[in-house]
Parts: C-alpha cells; structure tokens; sequence
C-alpha cells in the first residue's frame, strides 16, 4: 500500500477536507436521529405544543440537508482528488515502461500490462474516494454515538452491541488468511483470462483461416470456465457465513427492546431514555454496516496495490540525468558484451566503429546479433560490459530523452498508432507542418497511395496500422523517421516488406535525406548495401570481418557465401 500512502500525502489537504466534510455529514445525520428520539418522547409524553414540534421537524430538515450537501462536497473532494492521483499513477506507469529495457518490457505479456494499467488503477478508486472519508466517517460517527448510548445507560448501550458484535464474528471469521490466498488466487486467474483474451483477439486471424469455433480455443474458454468456477466455489463457502453476519448485525433493537422494558418496568430507566437508545442503536448500527461495505475492498487493496508498485520498482536502464554536448556522431562499441535475462550471451567483446556521417551495413545469418547491435545502440538495453560511446560519450551517460533525439530507429514491424497517417508521420516531429509531413511523404515515396487511400492524409490507419499493407506502413515509419531528423540512423530490415520497384524509390529517398548522417543498415537483401562505406560481417555475437562489398569478396567466406544465396533469391 505504499504507492496509495504516497499519493494520499501528495493531497493530504484535499483528502483531509474530504473526511472532514464526510464526518460532518454523518454526524449531522446522527444527530437528526437524536431530535427524533426526542420528538417521539414528546409525542408520548402527551406534550401539544406544536410549536416545540414544528422548530425539531425544521432542525431535522436542517440537519439532513446539512448531511446531504456536507457529503456532496466530500465525494466532489475526494474523487477530484483520485482521479488527479489515478492519472498520476499511470503517468508513472508511462514513464517506467519508457525507462525500463525493453526485454524487461517485452517479458511482460500485453494482458498483464492491461491488467495492471488499467484494471489494477482502476480498484485503487474505490480506497482513495470512497474508503478513505466515507468508511472514516461511518465509523467515527457511530463510535461518538456508542459512547453518547453508553452515558445515557450503559446496560442499555452494551446490550445493543451483542447482536452487532456476533454477526460481526461470523463476517471476521471469512476475512482470515484464506480470504488473502483466495484473493491472490483471484488475480492470478484474472490475469491469465487476460492474457488468453488478448492472444485469443490477436489470432483471431487464424481462428477464421483455419476454420475453428470459439469453444475450440482451449486456452480462452479453459480460463474463463476455470476463472468462474473458482469464485462460484470460494463465494460459495464465504457466503452462509457472510449472509449470518447480515441478518445478525442490524438486530439490537432485538435485544434493547426486551431489556429495555425491564429496565423501564423495574424504574431504573426514562421512557426518553429508552426510545432515544432503541434509535440511536438502530441509526449506529446501519452506519457501521455502510463502514463494514468497504472492508473486503480494504482486505484486497494490498495486493491490488503490489502488482503497480512491482512494475514501478522494477530496474531501469542505466542512463545520465545531464544533457551531454555531443560534439561529434561517431559511434563506437568498445569490448561490448550482451546476453538477454543473463543466458547465453549473444554478443561477444564486440568492437565497432561507425564514423560519422558514413553508410555502414550490418550483415550475417539470422540470430547472429545484429538487430541487437541496433538495438544496444538505440538504448533498448544496457550493455553486460564494454561501452558504447557516441562522439567519445558514453551512451549510459545520455539522457534517454537526448538519446533518442540522436537515433531514429526504423525495424521492419514498426507499430503505428490508431491515428491518420498524416499524425503517425508527424510523430517524427511533433512541431512539423502539414506541408513538411507531405514533403517528406513525397521523398519517401509514400505520397502517392497515401492520397489513394480514403481521406488522403487524415485517414485513420487502424491499431497497429492494420487497415495498411505491410510495405505502406514501412513507408510510412521510413517517413516519420526522416521526418525527425536525427543525426544517426538505423534501419533495421526496413525495407524487407517493400517490393522491389518501390525499393529502389526508397533507396533512392534514403541516399538524398541520409546524406552527412550517420547511417547504420541491417539488411537481407545484400545488393542493397553494397555501395556501403563499409560493411560489417557480424557470426555468432562476433565481428568476423569488415570492409567495402569488393573487399569482403576477396577475404570473407561468409560473406561471399550469402552474397551467393542472395542473389539466387533475387533471381527466384
């Protein structure tokens, strides 16, 4: 619970007048009812003067317009005050997933994320707007009217708490270290309903293709069953307890009323006394019930609380705090070594170096590192040991936010956002103009079937970017990441989804708006690299050779080998 306490210190005023206004209102309520035990005294006393009975009616209308308007202002306070907290919380939230590593990121499926983000945020409404004043106030209302009970006759003011305190226990006797396990138990389940639900969504696709009927995705239709059976069984034996507890609590006019009799036939006890205990006890008792409401809310909110407060103190990437003056952009891997969750490293006192303004080509079979020499350089990760340095700085030493203003960064699955095309491209620049994201359309030989599509420029793209071909939405990323500008440039397999006439039309762009950068290609398709300053043969995490194109034919086997199978797919 120690992300809530931060936030209820954040807006301890807001909060504290919040309980303020609540207890105000419930006492105001309470003490409606004492005026009324009063006037019912009156009532049988035989007392006729009305006016007497017009001035009570009046402060008890007075009373509960006070309750009503005092608990109006706390609920206005207080969920004004959550709501600012939850966009806080998951401002926090954005910003530790744009700190962390990315495979720490990519470890943590789309489901659980949700989950957390959104769910999880979510029940943490209901402690800062409702438990804190309301749950307050309903229990310190009451326990100032127990002790008034217990002044007026003590016997009296026990003998209505039996009931109360007897169904109380059998309630308590459900909130044990059961109900915790069941409730962590509830979440783990919640969370693979989840994360079956979105892999369910996502292959929809398939689902369709290959003929299947919802109840043939086991996973899905497994966790929701599995997830409904559990709580029909835990609520199934919480609830004879639960519903006892019920029926038991509101019951002490059962016992005040016996006793009471007595009490008043033996003369120990005023008829005013009597009925203002029997109300009093009644009125305690339904506040304390309403309290009693927020207490399983209140048994889960430590581990609803501890799936945010996980993601918020999981590790960060190492990185400076002060914007560094980068006078130049060569980039160097010094003795760089890598391997994802500490397993087998895949990345091997790797030594490079990409001058500055110069076409640099990454190459080598498939799994021999050389997206993740991108992806070192773009800070997804930090390195295991060695150093990679952008003009003699170390990139730990970087900023994120500078970092990311040095590279742009271009993979062949590039997301794009459910926005029109024309804002995923000005995601490259925010301050761009209309006819500068055009420009750069043009140049990146995307403006053509962009003003083919149904709105030209504003046409929504879908999530993902799915309601375009594979090779439009490349197009488009080359365009944002032209678009930004920066003073170092990775394409990673950018143009694997792009056909060979538009290629070339790429090409072409890249040569013009790469010109004085630092560019950095991993490609498949060799005959696009070779016109590389110089090409870089990466096996097994490991330089193996580097050179020109012509070079490399004469002093590297690999590379003469898949310079071989790529012109053979090229002829295919």
């Amino acid at each position: 619970m120690n992300i809530i306490r931060q936030y209820i210190k954040k807006r301890k005023i807001q909060f504290s007048f919040s309980i303020l206004f609540a207890i105000l209102g419930v006492v105001a309520g309470l003490i409606s009812y004492m005026i009324l035990a009063s006037l019912i005294a009156e009532l049988i006393n035989g007392n006729s003067n009305w006016e007497l009975y017009s001035n009570k009616l009046l402060i008890i209308t007075g009373l509960f317009l006070i309750k009503e308007i005092s608990a109006g202002i706390s609920t206005t306070i207080s969920h004004t005050a959550t709501f600012q907290s939850l966009r806080d919380i998951r401002k926090e939230i954005s910003n530790k997933l744009f700190e962390m590593p990315l495979g720490d990121i990519t470890g943590i499926s789309s489901g659980t994320l949700k989950d957390i983000i959104v769910d999880k945020v979510d029940s943490m409404e209901t402690t800062l707007s409702h438990i804190l004043p309301e749950m307050t106030a309903n229990v310190v209302g009451p326990v100032l009217l127990i002790i008034y009970m217990l002044t007026l006759d003590w016997r009296l003011g026990l003998v209505s708490l039996i009931p109360f305190i007897v169904g109380i226990s059998f309630m308590k006797s459900v909130m044990n270290e059961e109900y915790s396990k069941n409730y962590k138990e509830s979440v783990v389940l919640g969370q693979k309903m989840n994360n079956a639900l979105v892999e369910y969504i996502g292959g929809i696709e398939v689902i369709k293709a290959f003929n299947q009927s919802n109840t043939s995705y086991q996973k899905y239709s497994d966790s929701v069953n599995d997830n409904a059976q559990f709580y029909y069984d835990w609520m199934g034996r919480c609830m004879k307890r639960v519903s006892i507890g019920r029926i038991l609590s509101p019951m002490g006019i059962l016992t005040v009323i016996p006793f009471g009799m007595i009490f008043y036939q033996n003369g120990s006890i005023e008829i005013e006394t009597l009925i203002t205990i029997v109300i009093l006890s009644f009125a305690t008792v339904s506040n304390l019930l309403k309290a009693l409401n927020y207490t399983d809310d209140l048994a889960r909110i430590g581990t609803i609380s501890s799936g945010v407060e996980s993601l918020l103190a999981s590790k960060k990437l190492k990185c400076g705090t002060t914007v560094q003056t980068v006078e130049n952009f060569n980039v160097e891997f010094i003795d760089v070594s890598f391997s994802y969750n500490g397993k087998k490293q895949v990345i091997k006192n790797l030594n490079l170096k990409f001058d500055e303004g110069t076409f640099n080509a990454l190459v080598g079979e498939s799994g021999s590192g050389k997206s993740t020499i991108a992806k070192l350089l773009a800070g997804f990760w930090n390195v295991e040991s060695g150093h990679i340095k952008i003009g003699g700085i170390d990139v730990n030493n970087i900023p994120l936010k500078q970092l990311s203003k040095l590279i742009s960064y271009v993979s062949q699955d590039n997301y794009l956002f459910d926005f029109s095309v024309k804002e995923n491209i000005r995601l490259g620049n925010p301050n761009a103009t209309d006819d500068e994201v055009e420009q750069i359309a043009i140049k990146a030989g995307c403006d053509r079937f962009i003003k083919e599509l149904s709105h030209g420029y504003d046409t929504i793209v879908g999530e993902g970017g799915g309601h375009l071909s594979g090779g439009e939405k490349q197009r488009i990323s080359i365009a944002r990441a032209m678009l930004k500008n920066s003073p170092i440039i990775i394409l990673d397999e950018a143009t694997s989804y792009i056909d060979p006439e538009n290629e070339n039309i790429i090409q072409a762009a890249i040569s013009k708006l790469v010109k004085g950068k630092t560019l950095i290609v991993i490609a498949h398709r060799l005959n696009t690299i070779k016109g590389a300053d110089k090409i870089f043969v990466i096996n097994n995490g490991m330089l193996e050779n580097s050179g020109k194109h012509e070079e490399l034919l004469e002093k590297s086997k690999l590379y003469c080998a898949m310079c071989m199978a790529s012109n053979k797919e090229d002829e295919e």
